[in-house]
C-alpha cells in the first residue's frame, strides 16, 4: 500500500470519529448547559479539564511510539517494536504514579485554585477531580497499546473503539443529567468509562496487534527506554509549551473570573472541533513519513510539508470561516441565546488564533517524524511563554476574552519563530524554501479568505441571519470556487475529477 493511501486510509478512518464525536456532542452540551446552574457547569468545565492534565504525563512517548514502531515494522523487526512498546509502557507506569499524587495535591487545593467558585461546589469538584483525575491515572499507561496501531498504521480497531465509548459514554451522561443526577454521578460514570477503554485498549491489542508488536515486563530494556525518553524529551517541551498554549486558559479564566467559565468553556469545545478535524486528517502523516524518510530525500519531504499545508489552509478556512462569521447563530441554534452572547467574541477571537497556529502543524508533524523537533523547540516555548504572559495580563483587565487574545498573539509567534528559525535549522532533513511554502503553502489558499472580507462590512454577527440569503449564498459559492480555482493546482483538480469519477462509478455498480 503507497504511503497516499496510508494516510488517506487513517485520516478517513480519523474522520469517522470526528464525524461521531461532532454529532454525540451537538447533543450534550445543550442537555449540560440546560440542566446545570452557569455556576455548576463551569466547575464541570473546571473538573474536565484539570483531570485532563494528566494526559501531559504521557511525555511525547505514544508518539514516540508511532514513530519507532512505524520505522521498525517498515524494516521488519519485530523484536524492537516490542520492546519499544515494553519498555514504553514501564516508563508511564512511573510517570502515572507521579499523576495520582499530582491529582490528590491538586483536589487539596482547589479552593484556592478556584476562589472565585461558590463555596458549596467546592466538595463535588474535589470529589469529581479525585475520581476522573484517578481513572485518567489508571488510563495513561495503556495508552502505549494503542500508539502500536498508529504505528502499525491500523486504524479500524482505534477508529471502533472511540466510537463505541463516545457514544456509550454519552448516552450514559445524558440519561444521568435526565434524571437531575449530580456532579459526582456524573464523575463515577466518566472514571468507568476510563478505565473500561483502557482496558478495550490492551484487550485490542492482544486480538490484533500481537503478532507484529509483543508486549512483556522482560522486554524492558534500558537501551529502548533511554532513546524512548530522548526522543520524548523534547517532544515533552513540546507538551507542556501546548498546556501553556491551550490547556491553561479554562484555568486561568477559572481562577481570575469564574463566572465566565462556563462560556469560556463552550467556545472552547467548538474550536476543539476544528483542532480534532485538522489533528485526525493531518496526523497520519507522521507514521508514514517516519516510515518513508530513509528512501526520501530532503526536498522530496519538503514538497509533501508544502503540500500538506496547503491543503490545511483551505480546510482551516473552510471550517473556520463559518464557525467566525456565524457564531452568533451556531452557537445560539446549539446552546441557546444566553449562552451565545456571552460565547460570540471568545469563539471568534479562538477560531482565528487557532486557525493561525495550526499554520505550521503539517510542518511540526514532518520535524517530529524524522527525529529533528529538538530544532524546532524555540517555537513552542515562545509561544508559550507569550500566550500566558497576555493572558494572565490581559485576563486582569479585560476578562476572560484577555485569555483568548493571548492565544492569538502566542499563534502570530509561534508562525514567526517556524518561518524565522525552525525551518532553517531542519533544512538538512526537510528542505522547504521559506519564499515558496510563503507563497504557496500559506498565501494561495489563504485566497479564499476574500469574499468574507468584502462581505464583512455588512455582516451583523448578533443576528441569526446576519445577511441576506442571497449575500450568504453568493459568500459561499464565491468562497468554495477560489478554494477550487485559485486554492488547488492544476495537477491536483484532474486527481479530483478522478477521484469523484471512480467513486461515482462504484457507486453505480454497487
Amino acid at each position: 500500500m503507497s504511503y497516499k493511501r496510508k494516510i488517506l486510509q487513517g485520516s478517513a478512518s480519523n474522520m469517522a470519529r470526528i464525524v461521531l464525536s461532532m454529532l454525540v456532542s451537538l447533543v450534550l452540551p445543550p442537555l449540560l448547559v440546560h440542566r446545570m446552574e452557569a455556576a455548576e457547569y463551569s466547575a464541570w468545565v473546571l473538573i474536565l479539564q484539570t483531570s485532563a492534565y494528566i494526559n501531559l504525563l504521557d511525555l511525547g512517548l505514544q508518539t514516540a511510539i508511532s514513530k519507532f514502531v512505524a520505522e521498525y515494522d517498515a524494516a521488519g523487526d519485530r523484536m524492537a517494536s516490542s520492546r519499544t512498546l515494553s519498555s514504553s509502557f514501564a516508563i508511564l507506569c512511573a510517570t502515572a504514579f507521579v499523576g495520582a499524587v499530582a491529582i490528590v495535591v491538586v483536589t487539596w487545593k482547589v479552593p484556592e485554585l478556584f476562589h472565585q467558585m461558590p463555596t458549596a461546589l467546592v466538595g463535588d469538584v474535589r470529589a469529581g477531580i479525585l475520581l476522573i483525575g484517578l481513572s485518567t491515572v489508571f488510563a495513561l499507561p495503556f495508552g502505549a497499546f494503542l500508539a502500536v496501531f498508529t504505528g502499525l498504521q491500523r486504524y479500524g480497531f482505534p477508529t471502533a473503539l472511540a466510537i463505541s465509548s463516545r457514544v456509550l459514554s454519552a448516552a450514559s451522561l445524558a440519561g444521568i443529567l435526565l434524571m437531575h443526577g449530580s456532579l459526582i454521578q456524573l464523575a463515577c460514570l466518566m472514571a468507568t468509562f476510563n478505565v473500561v477503554t483502557a482496558l478495550g485498549q490492551y484487550l485490542g491489542w492482544r486480538r490484533y496487534a500481537r503478532e507484529s508488536v509483543g508486549f512483556s515486563f522482560r522486554l524492558v530494556e534500558r537501551e529502548s527506554a533511554l532513546r524512548l525518553v530522548r526522543y520524548g524529551s523534547v517532544l515533552s517541551i513540546w507538551t507542556i509549551a501546548t498546556l501553556f498554549v491551550s490547556g491553561l486558559d479554562t484555568i486561568i479564566v477559572g481562577h481570575y473570573d469564574f463566572k465566565d467559565t462556563g462560556y469560556y468553556g463552550i467556545a472552547a469545545s467548538v474550536t476543539n472541533f476544528m483542532l480534532l478535524v485538522i489533528g485526525s486528517l493531518f496526523g497520519p502523516l507522521l507514521p508514514a513519513v517516519s516510515s518513508l524518510q530513509i528512501g526520501m530525500t530532503s526536498g522530496q519531504i519538503g514538497e509533501i510539508v508544502i503540500k500538506a499545508t496547503r491543503y490545511c489552509v483551505l480546510l482551516l478556512c473552510l471550517i473556520g470561516l463559518p464557525l467566525g462569521l456565524g457564531a452568533y447563530p451556531l452557537l445560539k441554534l446549539w446552546v441557546g441565546h444566553g449562552y451565545a452572547v456571552r460565547s460570540t467574541l471568545f469563539l471568534q477571537v479562538l477560531v482565528l488564533g487557532n486557525a493561525i497556529r495550526q499554520l505550521g502543524y503539517p510542518y511540526s508533524l514532518a520535524v517530529i517524524a524524522t527525529g529533528k523537533q529538538y530544532l524546532a523547540t524555540a517555537a513552542g516555548v515562545a509561544e508559550a511563554v507569550v500566550n500566558v504572559a497576555v493572558s494572565i495580563y490581559l485576563v486582569q483587565r479585560i476578562g476572560a476574552v484577555g485569555v483568548a487574545v493571548g492565544t492569538l498573539i502566542g499563534a502570530f509567534v509561534s508562525v514567526g519563530m517556524h518561518l524565522a528559525v525552525s525551518m532553517k535549522l531542519t533544512r538538512s532533513t526537510i528542505f522547504v524554501s521559506r519564499r515558496h511554502f510563503i507563497l504557496a503553502g500559506l498565501l494561495r489558499p489563504s485566497m479564499c479568505v476574500i469574499p468574507s472580507l468584502l462581505l464583512l462590512p455588512a455582516w451583523s454577527s448578533s443576528r441569526m441571519l446576519p445577511v441576506s440569503v442571497p449575500l450568504i449564498a453568493g459568500w459561499m459559492i464565491t468562497t468554495l470556487g477560489v478554494a477550487w480555482f485559485v486554492g488547488l493546482t492544476s495537477e491536483e483538480k484532474q486527481k479530483s475529477k478522478a477521484f469523484a469519477r471512480l467513486v461515482y462509478a462504484r457507486g453505480t455498480r454497487v
